[in-house]
């Protein structure tokens, strides 16, 4: 997706009429750039490798890139050296004589010797001298640059993008992204912790970047980079309004619909879901007892599995109300697993007087 007109164009524009900045941005590269803008190390960084194992060729890009570095090196900016040493080499990578002039600059100010040896091979990657439009750092006012593009993402209307935002899928293309959403308000960079995980069709492993786009009020995508594409591609996300991301299915699902007719694995997620999100409301432990209850009577295993975890999850409201419902399934249900469960999760809630909770089968008798 191009972004015309291109607020973020513009802005770049107006703080550096020197350069020549005449093409519109893609999603991809709009990221990159509020990556570049960022003032944590490790966002930069994450842009700066990504576009050196890219290969892009965005000048406007390579620009705002160039001007970071000069910022590291001029010591406007504390900068770590790895962060550095990843400007230099993709400034390098360009092979653009325009940069010449830069590297040179940073390899006369630079003290810490590794980074110096990655300019070093930066700059040798440029023949010959610095190019009659070599790049002057010092030109971009990027503070007022970051203001300019946090205000783009506030101006999308985002209460019309509530059901797009809903119908988000695993698997999705940045760009796709962009396109249905527009652009974000916030833009970082995170990891996934852990082991080696998958989520359907997108597969990760342990410390690969995880780029992280923030929408406001509506909720937080999570795209990881594929290497082989070059390219992000969707692998969850999470919902202000209500909804749950299943990592099984890919895609965000009801609560409430979750939890009334969910299968044994749908329920079991659900259920660990909710118990890890901590504070648990007395219309969402209705709901759950509700479900035990319809369901109780079931023979199949993986159901009562379910039934069993959402068991765990009343357990974890803390509520004393539903402990004479646990006891009466401990006694009731069809499979012992979920008896076993409902009489555990029962032993952990107080004795309460009055107030019981009644399932609504038995209110309408």
């Amino acid at each position: 997706m191009r972004l015309g007109p291109s607020v973020f164009l513009s802005c770049l524009i107006m703080a550096s009429p020197s350069t020549a900045l005449s093409q519109e941005f893609t999603g991809r590269e709009h990221a990159y750039a509020m990556l570049l803008l960022s003032q944590s190390d490790t966002d930069v960084r994450t842009a700066a490798r990504v576009l050196y194992k890219a290969g892009f060729r965005n000048q406007s890009i390579f620009d705002l890139l160039a001007e970071v570095t000069w910022t590291g090196c001029s010591g406007n900016r504390t900068m770590d050296a790895d962060t550095l040493s990843w400007l230099g080499k993709t400034l390098g990578n360009t092979a653009q004589s325009r940069y010449a002039g830069l590297l040179d600059y940073c390899l006369s100010t630079i003290k810490d010797e590794k980074t110096k040896k990655y300019m070093k091979q930066a700059r040798d990657k440029i023949a010959g001298p610095p190019a009659s439009n070599t790049f002057e750092g010092g030109k971009m006012d990027l503070g007022e640059m970051r203001a300019r593009v946090a205000k783009q993402g506030d101006a999308v209307l985002r209460p019309r993008l509530a059901d797009k935002f809903a119908d988000l899928r695993e698997g999705q293309e940045i760009e796709e992204v962009y396109s249905t959403l527009g652009p974000p308000n916030e833009v970082s960079r995170s990891s996934i912790p852990g082991g080696s995980v998958g989520y359907g069709v997108v597969k990760v492993r342990t410390g690969h970047d995880v780029l992280v786009l923030g929408y406001g009020n509506l909720g937080t995508i999570r795209l990881v980079y594929r290497e082989n594409e070059n390219d992000w591609r969707l692998v969850n996300a999470t919902s202000t309004k209500g909804l749950f991301w299943s990592a099984n299915e890919g895609r965000f699902v009801s609560i409430d619909d979750r939890i009334a007719r969910g299968n044994g694995s749908q329920l079991r997620e659900i259920a660990a879901y909710l118990i890890e999100r901590g504070t648990l409301n007395k219309d969402i432990l209705d709901r759950v007892a509700d479900r035990i209850h319809e369901s109780r009577q079931e023979q199949n295993e993986q159901v009562a599995d379910g039934l069993a975890w959402l068991c765990k999850v009343i357990a974890k409201g803390g509520d004393g109300r539903y402990k004479p419902f646990l006891l009466d399934v401990s006694n009731t249900a069809a499979s012992e697993k979920l008896r076993k469960y409902a009489r555990e999760s029962a032993t952990r809630l107080a004795e309460v007087s009055g107030g019981q909770y009644i399932p609504v089968s038995s209110q309408t008798r």
